[in-house]
C-alpha cells in the first residue's frame, strides 16, 4: 500500500462515524461488470470485502493507478457513489470530486481538506 493510502485511510478511521467502515483493498462491482479496488475506501455494511456502488460513500485513488483521471471518477459517478478524491503524493495534493447531476465535478484541490461529507473530516497530506 501506497504510504499517503495508509495515513489517508489512518487519518479516516480515526474520524468516520461508528457505523462506517474504512477499508484498503476492497473492491466494488459495478453492474456493468466493471470492478474497482481503490486505494481506501469509506462505505457501509461493516465485515465485507466487496462491496455495490450503493454501499460506497468515498472511493480513494492514489496515483499513480492504472486508470486514467477521468475513467474512476466517471465510473463512480455513473453509478452513484457521491465523493471520489484522486490523490497526488508529489506535490500532496487531494482532488475532490462530488456528485453533481450524475456527474463527478471537481470541487477542491489541496493537500489539506476539510469536508462535511461524507462525514465530517480533516485530512493534511503537509504533515
Amino acid at each position: 500500500m501506497h504510504p499517503v493510502a495508509a495515513a489517508i485511510a489512518a487519518t479516516l478511521e480515526a474520524q468516520a462515524p461508528a457505523d462506517l467502515v474504512v477499508l484498503t483493498a476492497a473492491t466494488v462491482d459495478f453492474p456493468s461488470r466493471a470492478t474497482r479496488t481503490p486505494d481506501v475506501l469509506v462505505a457501509h455494511r461493516p465485515g465485507r470485502e466487496r462491496f455495490t456502488p450503493g454501499d460506497v460513500l468515498l472511493a480513494v485513488e492514489v496515483e499513480p493507478t492504472p486508470d486514467d483521471r477521468t475513467s474512476s471518477p466517471a465510473l463512480y459517478g455513473e453509478h452513484g457513489v457521491p465523493h471520489v478524491w484522486r490523490v497526488t503524493p508529489d506535490p500532496p495534493t487531494i482532488r475532490v470530486f462530488a456528485l453533481r447531476g450524475g456527474v463527478h465535478q471537481q470541487v477542491a484541490a489541496s493537500a489539506h481538506v476539510i469536508a462535511h461529507a461524507p462525514f465530517r473530516l480533516q485530512v493534511d497530506l503537509g504533515r
